[in-house]
């Protein structure tokens, strides 16, 4: 029988993303589980895993429900404590949290400051001189780039491994139904890719079209197509280019703005350290 949703008063919400389940968090939900069992509240409670939270540093969390209470760093202790907390008490146990609505800040000893994309100066033997930023290469970040490149028609060419560029003028299918792989459809063009997270034992030609590196490319010469999506394996291998035409300023800055989260106006160009 499934859950009476009208009765439920809280919800518990446990990541269960890949940092999270390496600090144990199944550990924590169990015990969580089975207080509420054996307290008689599973009726009046509801208890969910979820996919990742984005808070990998503060592993494992929770999100608790109203409230919109974050915590952090959970062993089975402190999810029993919680627990009781929220059922018996209708409040939050204030030691163990990352963040609460209200807060303007976040209560954590693990902060990681991630570096934006920037675009560096390279000198490659096909294209010469180019500017190159290292992209996001999850499904979360490409998936939706490919809806916006295919959907819709635009005026790109696309190169699939070291085969000659095809221009791109019709819409085309994105599915991305698959547990790891996306696929590409129409007219003009059939693609596979493997987008998201794999296991080792994954097939070899899966694994072969995993993409694990994103460049956003950018030509100094002159030329009919001069920036592009650049996609590799984790072996270096070509996958697929996307080219996008010197005078598609709405492609290029969508790009910049949603993809590499970087204004048209201020777009960050360093010099080259390595």
């Amino acid at each position: 029988m499934g859950k009476n949703i009208p009765k439920v008063t809280t919800t518990f919400q446990f990541c269960d993303g890949g940092s999270c389940q390496k600090a144990k968090s199944e550990i924590a939900v169990r015990e969580a589980r089975a207080y509420l069992r054996n307290e008689g509240l599973w009726d009046n409670t509801h208890t969910i895993k979820t996919r990742c939270n984005g808070r990998c540093e503060d592993a494992p969390t929770w999100i608790v429900q109203p409230g919109n209470f974050w915590y952090k760093n959970l062993t089975p202790e402190k999810a029993v404590a919680i627990m009781k907390s929220h059922t018996q008490e209708n409040q939050p146990t204030e030691e163990y949290l990352l963040y609460q609505e209200g807060w303007s800040v976040l209560l954590t000893e693990n902060e990681k400051t991630v570096s934006p994309p920037v675009f560096k100066c390279k000198t490659e033997e096909i294209h010469g001189e180019i500017l190159i930023a290292r992209a996001f290469a999850s499904d979360q970040h490409l998936y939706p780039l490919f809806q916006y490149f295919f959907q819709t028609p635009r005026p790109i060419a696309v190169q699939v491994g070291e085969d000659s560029m095809l221009n791109i003028d019709q819409p085309h299918q994105v599915d991305y139904s698959d547990k790891y792989e996306v696929k590409i459809t129409g007219e003009q063009l059939k693609l596979t890719l493997a987008i998201a997270g794999i296991p080792k034992d994954i097939p070899e030609e899966i694994a072969d079209r995993k993409v694990s590196v994103a460049e956003v490319i950018w030509l100094k010469k002159k030329a009919i197509f001069t920036k592009a999506l650049r996609l590799k394996n984790k072996k270096g291998k070509h996958l697929v280019t996307m080219w996008i035409k010197e005078e598609d300023n709405k492609t290029w800055e969508h790009i910049l703005k949603i993809y590499l989260s970087m204004s048209p106006d201020h777009i960050r160009i360093v010099e080259d350290d390595s």
